[in-house]
């Protein structure tokens, strides 16, 4: 198994309400599970607040668990100094979901693409390695590499940040609702790039969305969470076709459905 991650908890205090009460706890995590083969997909979905983005943490060592353990091909992956992680940055790497916030505006592209490869001492020819990764993500590398983010529409900045992510040739590629921030006809192309992607490299996927709906094209597995548990798991296409809890038949009938052309 390549990215494995067994009975997650996290839990956050909270303000005391009053001086001499025991202060409250919000419980992110309860035994979070979850397991990633070489070359595989699983979809995280879930509404706002129901500890993906807590899940994400911990996968990439951002954060450390109250309980339970996460492993990368069988070596454990915990917080530390940056130096003691860079064989895991090399081998993990996120794309976040608002590029623009993502990519520091006071960079030229080319610098924003080369910066992961300097600063986790990747060897190599740097420039030509960004420019193979410009054309990759579908950018023009010689008018791209000089300009600013500003410069580029919101799905170009998101196509700039998965060329940066996949700068050190990472195994695993973790997308952080990568494509919410997009509208829906930019966040199609986006997916089928990463579809793409993920097949000529051979990368394996963790993507994390609140659209359920956007999961039977990118992710082999599903799971599902809710209040910090996982209350469903399975193949995308048997989860999406038969959902077996009441709370993963709210998420699908959620999704936006156009209407029938007779109906219009």
């Amino acid at each position: 198994m390549l990215l494995r991650a067994e009975a997650l908890h996290r839990h956050y205090p909270l303000p005391r309400q009053r001086l001499l009460h025991r202060r409250p706890v919000r419980h992110a995590l309860r035994g979070v599970d979850l397991e990633l083969a070489a070359g595989g997909s699983v979809g995280i979905v879930g509404e706002s607040g129901s500890g993906k983005s807590t899940l994400v943490r911990l996968l990439l060592a951002l954060d450390r668990a109250d309980a339970g353990a996460v492993s990368y091909r069988g070596r454990a992956v915990e917080p530390g100094p940056p130096r003691t992680l860079r064989w895991f940055r090399r081998e993990v790497q996120v794309v976040l979901q608002d590029p623009f916030a993502s990519l520091d505006p006071r960079m030229r592209v080319a610098d924003i693409v080369a910066e992961p490869l300097e600063c986790l001492d990747v060897p190599g020819d740097h420039a030509a390695r960004v420019a193979e990764l410009l054309g990759a993500v579908g950018l023009e590398p010689g008018p791209a590499k000089d300009r600013y983010p500003h410069e580029f529409s919101g799905g170009q900045r998101q196509r700039i940040a998965i060329a940066r992510a996949l700068a050190p040739g990472p195994r695993v590629l973790v997308g952080d609702e990568p494509l919410s921030a997009l509208d829906v006809a930019v966040r199609g192309q986006v997916m089928d790039l990463l579809r793409g992607l993920a097949a000529d490299l051979g990368l394996a996927l963790v993507l994390v969305s609140h659209d359920i709906g956007a999961m039977h094209r990118l992710c082999e597995q599903i799971m599902v969470l809710h209040e910090g548990g996982v209350v469903e798991r399975g193949r995308t296409a048997d989860v999406l076709a038969a959902p077996s809890h009441p709370y993963t038949r709210r998420l699908l009938a959620a999704v936006p459905q156009l209407p029938d052309r007779e109906q219009v």
